[in-house]
């Protein structure tokens, strides 16, 4: 039998609030300074990058808003799963993109943001998979 694990809608309003601040200041960032951004993270050409970096910005800030209107909600097992999937689907899948090139080799900036990335992709699947408010633990 599956067990549950008792989270506080306070631990998950803090990973919301932490990941809305998170995604909604990088993406005013990759919209206002796409090549800057993409110069330090050591991506090559960035100035012929700059539009599809604004887009990726554009689709951070949509997530950091979409973050900030369930932020007092209750997060977690069947509770706000349209959000909780939408940002592990983007967290892990960004994270299993950046692992190879930061592997590979890459600036700090980069390995900053792979990490980054680790961390939301395990937040949420905690959240996607763990989490159940409300629930009692096993014992």
């Amino acid at each position: 039998m599956a067990t549950s694990v008792k989270m506080s809608n306070r631990t998950s309003r803090a990973v919301i609030l932490i990941t809305t601040v998170l995604l909604g200041v990088a993406g005013i960032a990759l919209i206002f300074a796409p090549v800057e951004i993409a110069g330090a993270l050591g991506v090559p050409e960035p100035a012929g990058m700059a539009i599809l970096i604004q887009l990726y910005g554009a689709a951070l800030f949509g997530l950091g808003m979409t973050g900030w209107t369930v932020k007092d909600s209750v997060i977690g097992g069947v509770f706000g799963r349209s959000y909780v999937v939408g940002n592990a689907a983007h967290s892990f899948v960004g994270a299993l993109v950046l692992i190879r090139p930061a592997l590979a080799g890459a600036t700090p900036a980069f390995w900053v943001l792979t990490v980054v990335y680790w961390l939301l992709a395990i937040a949420f699947g905690y959240l996607m998979f763990i989490a159940a408010p409300g629930a009692k633990k096993a014992s």
